[in-house]
């Protein structure tokens, strides 16, 4: 956590800085260019911990205690765009209008722009805007030559899951969630962070491969945190609305729990609740409280606990440095309250 501190501040400064230099490149094109890489800029420097950056330096660590960050730090930079990226076609996709505090990109364009339509597309090219600067940058980070193709394949291919896991979120019906978290939360924000920061470093084929079995259940947790934090966490601090995962009609771990642990009418309210987002705030603090008595909450805080041993036992053979950030990355993904 006090790397992510201390890199919060120095990566925000940096998109600051691009946003500003990108501002200026688009001003002749006008105006309506303009305003879609401001909703961008708006949203990558609204809140977010860093942790992607911070899991860059720490693969980085893991690895070499002579490198120096200044590369790990543009990864990092590049990997908040993907972010940003990811964040803006996925609030379109759920019809999400709030994001970290503020309004969702889609949202700040169609009032911009006073139609849904010229929102929406704007918002996805918002989207490909991020990633294609993001892009750039990777092209340019100084990596060891013999690890450079690896690197490109790496942070297209953590993209390419992600992008999977999203269709199969989006349908709504994967068998397995946690695959699907594997594929879209563990691939971008735990293992191509990791790997791209190891490589940096120069990794060894076996560092490469333990911090590969570190990423998918540290990568789950987070999003088992998420789901937790989607349900009982606080707005203020989560930027999103109390309950919208039950709302939206989302069939996370947590959710599925509940519906299996319910009885009477505790399950019928909680299924009535469940995808209705025309439900009253009385429902739904109520099915609120019924996935915590019904024992589901505690069942995924116990999974989670599973994950983090399991990501945990992953370490050995790692430098002692990288090893003790990466046990500090088990408790910041899996216990944060935002």
């Amino acid at each position: 956590m006090a790397l992510l501190g201390s890199l919060k501040r120095d990566i925000d400064a940096r998109l600051a800085a691009l946003f500003e230099a990108e501002l200026k490149r688009v001003a002749p094109l006008g105006q309506g260019a303009a305003d879609m890489v401001l909703a961008c800029r708006d949203l990558c420097l609204r809140g977010g911990k860093r942790v992607r950056p911070g899991l860059v330096v720490a693969g980085l660590r893991a690895v070499s205690a002579t490198r120096e960050p200044a590369a790990a730090l543009e990864v990092g930079v590049a990997l908040e765009l993907v972010q940003g990226y990811f964040l803006i076609h996925d609030d379109w996709m759920d019809r999400d209008l709030v994001r970290r505090g503020g309004p969702s990109v889609h949202a700040q364009l169609t009032r911009r722009f006073r139609s849904e339509h010229l929102g929406a597309a704007s918002a996805i090219l918002a989207g490909d805007f991020a990633v294609a600067v993001a892009q750039r940058l990777i092209a340019e980070v100084p990596v060891p030559p013999r690890h450079h193709g690896e690197f490109l394949k790496v942070f297209a291919e953590m993209q390419v899951d992600a992008v999977l896991g999203q269709q199969l979120d989006l349908l709504n019906r994967a068998d397995d969630p946690e695959l699907t978290y594997a594929l879209k939360t563990a691939s971008y924000t735990v293992r191509g962070p990791l790997l791209l920061g190891a490589l940096l470093g120069g990794a060894r084929p076996a560092e490469l491969s333990a911090l590969s079995r570190f990423a998918r259940p540290a990568g789950v947790a987070f999003q088992l945190r998420d789901d937790l934090l989607g349900v009982f966490g606080r707005s203020r601090e989560t930027g999103k609305p109390r309950g919208s995962d039950l709302a939206r009609g989302s069939r996370t771990p947590l959710i599925l729990a509940g519906l299996r642990r319910a009885r009477g009418e505790e399950r019928q309210l909680l299924q009535r609740v469940h995808g209705n987002k025309d439900a009253s705030l009385t429902e739904l603090e109520r099915a609120i409280q019924i996935l915590e008595s019904s024992g589901a909450r505690a069942e995924v805080e116990a999974r989670i606990q599973e994950l983090e041993r399991e990501a945990t036992s992953a370490l050995s053979g790692l430098r002692r440095g990288g090893h003790d950030l990466l046990l500090g990355a088990v408790s910041a993904l899996g216990s944060r309250r935002s």
